[in-house]
């Protein structure tokens, strides 16, 4: 289940028009990114499932995934805070902002509660539920709540290592995590018997 709805929001994000194309998103074990990977990059990693409200009676689980946001620092770090973290000039459109706050506000607001990429059938790019449904060979009891955003961690500088370069290397990267929470599978009791997805 997890990889279905891991699946729609790498492939959600590279659509949504954020300039994340397949070298700036994908999903990964974990938050760092390839060391391939260019100034920016969005990693989609998994989290836990845990049972849901009414999982007494039924299969009721709700899951998690976090995407983490890395941005090599491209300007002095005396400079850091005004010119690659909090660059958001006011006139320009949310869309066309560079800074790396922007970045975090633009992600969290198309992927919270986001019906699209979770739960509606018949999307392109695919939704979790589209993609189970083709992955299946038996009835889908697929997701009926979005996953909504949990929190962030406050952005942190990291070195060469997190990015996969040299020890010795100079680069540095500003990186911070975003968790996403309850994306809901429910299977009712009845459904007891035979294949399900």
């Amino acid at each position: 289940m997890i990889d279905a709805l891991l699946y729609s929001v790498r492939d959600g994000i590279r659509a949504a028009g954020f300039s994340y194309g397949k070298a700036e998103c994908e999903i990964m074990d974990d938050g760092k990114p390839p060391p391939r990977a260019g100034n920016v990059f969005v990693a989609v990693h998994g989290g836990k499932s845990h049972p849901g409200p009414a999982n007494q009676r039924n299969l009721d689980e709700l899951f998690d995934f976090s995407i983490t946001l890395t941005m090599r620092v491209t300007v002095p770090l005396d400079r850091l805070g005004d010119q690659q973290i909090a660059r958001n000039l006011a006139l320009v459109p949310q869309a066309q902002r560079h800074g790396f706050n922007a970045k975090l506000e633009q992600l969290r607001g198309y992927l919270h509660s986001n019906w699209t990429i979770t739960v509606l059938q018949g999307q392109t790019p695919n939704s979790a539920n589209d993609n189970l449904a083709a992955w299946a060979t038996g009835t889908v009891y697929g997701f009926v709540e979005p996953a909504r955003w949990q929190g962030e961690e406050t952005p942190t500088l990291v070195g060469a290592e997190w990015m996969g370069a040299e020890p010795e290397s100079e680069d540095f990267a500003i990186k911070s995590e975003m968790r996403f929470t309850g994306a809901r599978r429910f299977q009712p009791q009845t459904a007891g018997t035979g294949v399900f997805v």
